[in-house]
């Protein structure tokens, strides 16, 4: 009888831990994909930019222009970016 007991104490112990080992890794798995959701940048949701670049008017005059849509090859986003073209 006191074997029993002691036979029934072990499983229920086993079991908690087994519990506690799934509800852990749970956690952890959570935690991971809130890690990668703060790595995303506001570009990864935006694929349109917004840009000023300077042309000519149709009365050959200097003005900006506004650019906005896909990222193309003449765009500088950041300043390292502009300083790299102008070395090459």
């Amino acid at each position: 009888m006191v074997e029993d007991f002691y036979d029934r104490m072990k499983k229920e112990q086993e079991l908690l831990n087994m519990s506690y080992k799934e509800s852990v890794r749970q956690k952890r798995e959570r935690d991971k994909k809130k890690k990668i959701k703060k790595k995303r940048r506001w570009e990864d949701f935006m694929p349109f930019y917004s840009q000023w670049y300077w042309t000519r008017d149709w009365l050959g005059r200097k003005c900006k222009a506004w650019y906005h849509g896909p990222r193309i090859n003449w765009m500088f986003l950041e300043r390292w970016e502009k300083k790299r073209k102008k070395k090459k």
